[in-house]
């Protein structure tokens, strides 16, 4: 065998995995992360645009708000007991039923 095969081979031996399932992780990672920011970024102007209206509407919305909040009171309080004994109910079925 020639030096040169020699050489070859144990370049051949030490040659890198196809592919490097740490690597693409890293890139994944770092796309994924670059993507939600970029979500972000694109939605500032319509957070900003929601803002500026909802500061411009609430001299009108306050007031009825104010006078809807006696009369939804009851109603909501209802619906929160009600959502409340739905998830203990959901947790006592899960925690003490047959599986």
């Amino acid at each position: 065998m020639t030096p040169e095969r020699k050489l070859a081979a144990l370049f051949a031996a030490e040659a890198p995995p196809a592919r490097d399932h740490a690597f693409q992780a890293a890139v994944a990672r770092r796309i994924a992360g670059r993507r939600a920011w970029m979500t972000v970024a694109a939605l500032i102007p319509w957070t900003i645009a929601a803002v500026a209206l909802l500061w411009g509407l609430s001299p009108v919305v306050a007031p009825l708000a104010e006078s809807m909040s006696a009369a939804l009171q009851p109603t909501a309080t209802v619906l929160a007991t009600a959502f409340g004994a739905g998830l203990a109910a959901r947790w006592l079925s899960r925690r003490f039923g047959a599986v």
